[in-house]
């Protein structure tokens, strides 16, 4: 923890501490990035969903529901090539490139995603209608 919070002081430190999910950790608060460091320690069974996560396949359409994969330009965690896979697993999905995003994009453009989703919402409903 004494080190957690040492590193978050510092612009460097809280992009070795989040600079894999983030595409801009020098711009979250010290006081996020210790707590996001710690939840995510602290996690009960983080290790074994993310195990788990392995085996996962998406292999079919989900009829009758809009799908978006938004996919961060900056994610250091997936490949791009995942995202354009999804897309062609999932008949009718619209891939969306998220500019300047790292795989929590919420974090990165919270306004970018929530147009994302409303964009989603709408085509939903248009569908329905």
């Amino acid at each position: 923890l004494p080190a957690v919070r040492r590193l978050s002081r510092t612009a460097a430190g809280r992009a070795a501490l989040t600079g894999t999910i983030y595409a801009r950790p020098s711009r979250r608060p010290a006081e996020a990035v210790v707590a996001e460091t710690l939840a995510l320690r602290d996690a009960t069974g983080f290790e074994d969903t993310l195990a788990a996560g392995g085996s996962v396949r998406f292999t079919d359409d989900v009829p009758g529901l809009p799908v978006t994969i938004a996919w961060g330009t900056r994610d250091r965690l997936l490949l791009r090539r995942q995202g354009v896979r999804a897309k062609h697993t999932v008949p009718g999905a619209r891939l969306v490139r998220l500019p300047g995003c790292g795989h929590v994009p919420m974090n990165d453009d919270p306004a970018l995603v929530s147009r994302v989703v409303l964009d989603t919402a709408r085509s939903a409903r248009l569908a329905v209608a």
